[in-house]
């Protein structure tokens, strides 16, 4: 199955774009267990600390640099880099550089029942790490 730039999902949030290719709910695309998203975050965005129940993930940064958490570890992430994060690990991703960063997000378990992504950046130790 080919997916055209019009067959896909797009997701905007204050300063972060989010494009689905398969979606937990999206059925259009018959993709049984992946889920791929193509995110953009603008210079000073991301994705703050959040966890995935049920499902791993693997980040692949395509552009840009970027400060990944994966618990309490920091690293930066530049394009051709990549991260696997397990089930249950808190983790985040903030645009480190100055001009869009951008990244695809590899999901397993897409039949999965939890939610895509459970935030914990407003609790302790997460609020007041970075």
């Amino acid at each position: 199955m080919f997916i055209q730039a019009s067959d896909i999902e797009t997701i905007e949030n204050d300063g972060s774009v989010n494009e689905f290719f398969s979606s937990p709910t999206d059925h259009s695309v018959p993709a049984q267990q992946v889920i791929l998203i193509r995110a953009t975050f603008e210079a000073g965005q991301g994705h703050g600390f959040h966890y995935h129940d049920e499902r791993e993930e693997f980040l692949y940064i395509l552009a840009g640099e970027v400060e990944q958490w994966v618990d309490q570890e920091k690293r930066i992430l530049k394009a051709g880099d990549a991260v696997f994060v397990p089930p249950g690990v808190v983790h985040a991703t903030f645009n480190h550089g100055n001009t869009a960063a951008k990244l695809l997000a590899i999901f397993g378990n897409k039949n999965a029942e939890a939610e895509l992504a459970v935030d914990v950046a407003a609790q302790e130790p997460w609020k007041s790490i970075r």
